[in-house]
């Protein structure tokens, strides 16, 4: 069984902040890579920074929602914790599930190419849309 820490509302409005900047630095980046096919090293802060959004998201989403969030290595307990939640849980963990299946290579790895990093950020925008529905407010 995952490992979990309880969040508080303060927690909560926190992990929402984070979500929301990460995200505004990948579409800042997408913006910048219209256009562009090739792998580059904007596409991949591109990718890099909506994988930081969407956990940040589920975090933010699981602890207004079950009191608290995911704490493991592995981030795909967050997905699996993000699942319990209703209504979309399962939805919403599948595009986490997404943006953390080629995480360690796109935060970590050789450069993504910009059709990967598009792809990623509009998970991201769904995952950070979705903390509304759940009244999370910054």
């Amino acid at each position: 069984m995952a490992r979990t820490k309880k969040l508080t509302q303060s927690d909560v409005r926190q992990r929402a902040g984070t979500a929301r900047e990460h995200l505004q630095v990948a579409l800042e980046r997408k913006e910048y890579i219209d256009g562009q096919i090739g792998p580059s090293a904007e596409a991949q802060v591109c990718a890099s920074n909506a994988i930081s959004a969407g956990i940040a998201a589920a975090d933010a989403i699981c602890g207004a929602v079950l009191g608290e969030r995911a704490n493991d290595q592995d981030h795909t307990a967050a997905a699996d914790l993000l699942a319990a939640v209703q209504p979309n849980g399962p939805a919403l963990a599948k595009l986490l599930r997404r943006l953390l299946t080629d995480k360690s290579q796109l935060q970590y790895g050789g450069y993504c190419t910009a059709a990967v990093a598009r792809k990623m950020t509009g998970h991201a925008e769904v995952l950070v849309g979705a903390m509304k529905g759940f009244g999370i407010r910054s």
